[in-house]
């Protein structure tokens, strides 16, 4: 443990006597030859020695009995279940956490309604599929709508034999569609 970074890292517990005898032997004999370390420990001494005058003179001032009494009325305060859930929930809800969950709480119900046909949610759809032919002075037209996919299809066709089906009478031959 010759060090110096490890040396300084290890001051602090030295200094409270928390090393072994091992450890703490080590750090002494380096103190002993290397003048920043030694420099490093006179500073940790000198803010040892400050805080604790100020901590020695301040403590009598301060009022522990409430901190106490509220520390011990919230161990033996038995909550409710739902005080529980809002303390649970209330970091989701709050700051950053409400940025992750609307978006989350939008995908799921995009996932629920997507798989409608799955879980049987909502009206029973039917693949209904109708065509109609509708005839035009020997233009004929016919339409096939799908309600499942909304498709519509129209067909333009002319009779090849330049008939009207529906009335029986010849009409003039003109162009296809």
């Amino acid at each position: 443990m010759t060090d110096c970074k490890l040396i300084i890292e290890s001051l602090g517990g030295w200094l409270d006597g928390e090393l072994g005898s091992s450890d703490a032997e080590a750090i002494r004999v380096h103190l002993e030859s290397c003048a920043a370390c030694s420099a490093e420990r006179r500073q940790l001494e000198k803010l040892q020695v400050s805080l604790k005058s100020l901590l020695v003179s301040d403590v009598p001032q301060i009022a522990f009995e409430p901190f106490w009494s509220g520390v011990r009325e919230r161990i033996t305060t038995k909550r409710s279940w739902y005080e529980g859930i809002m303390e649970w929930a209330r970091p989701t809800f709050a700051g950053p956490g409400l940025a992750w969950t609307v978006p989350a709480v939008i995908v799921v119900l995009l996932a629920v309604f997507s798989l409608d046909s799955f879980w049987k949610l909502g009206a029973p759809r039917n693949n209904f599929a109708a065509v109609e032919s509708i005839d035009a002075h020997g233009r004929n037209v016919a339409l096939l709508r799908e309600d499942e996919t909304k498709t519509t299809v129209i067909w333009l066709y002319q009779n090849q034999e330049g008939e009207n089906e529906s009335s029986g009478e010849n009409t003039e031959t003109s162009p296809s569609f």
